[in-house]
């Protein structure tokens, strides 16, 4: 698990680098939320609007919507594919995205269809993932989106 200060992000997922994105590989469906950095970034979630199932989705291209404290914006699939699964229950409870980001704050699965060469964009493992965050965090803390350690 790469860790560094209050971040923590598993091992088994992949990251999409850019929009804070994680993709869960299950039984060849992907399963896509919002990492933990992401959603300190992005402040506490209002509201979330999601395409519905059946829908085709490019990689990097809107998924849906998210409304927060200090973002306002489209949230991009990390793979190409269908969307196979909506999560209603964090549509109704938003405040998921930020309580429980690696659970039930999930927002939808995909049925890829591309699956091997978009998971080669993401970053992946301990090793690539630690670099990443600990990158991520500096670069935040250095722009002042994140206040200093202990501040």
């Amino acid at each position: 698990m790469a860790k560094a200060e209050e971040f923590y992000l598993p091992d088994d997922l992949y990251y999409d680098r850019k929009d804070h994105l994680w993709a869960g590989i299950e039984n060849g469906m992907v399963r896509v939320g919002l990492d933990q950095f992401g959603q300190k970034a992005a402040g506490t979630v209002a509201y979330l609007k999601l395409m519905p199932v059946g829908k085709v989705v490019a990689k990097g291209r809107a998924f849906g919507s998210l409304e927060a404290g200090k973002y306002i914006g489209p949230l991009k699939a990390p793979v190409a594919g269908k969307i196979a699964e909506v999560n209603q229950e964090v549509i109704a409870n938003p405040r998921l995205v930020n309580t429980d980001y690696y659970g039930q704050g999930w927002f939808v699965v995909i049925e890829p269809s591309n699956l091997k060469p978009d998971l080669a964009d993401l970053a992946h493992g301990s090793e690539q993932v630690q670099a990443w965050l600990e990158a991520e965090i500096k670069d935040y803390r250095d722009k002042g989106l994140f206040p200093a350690e202990g501040t």
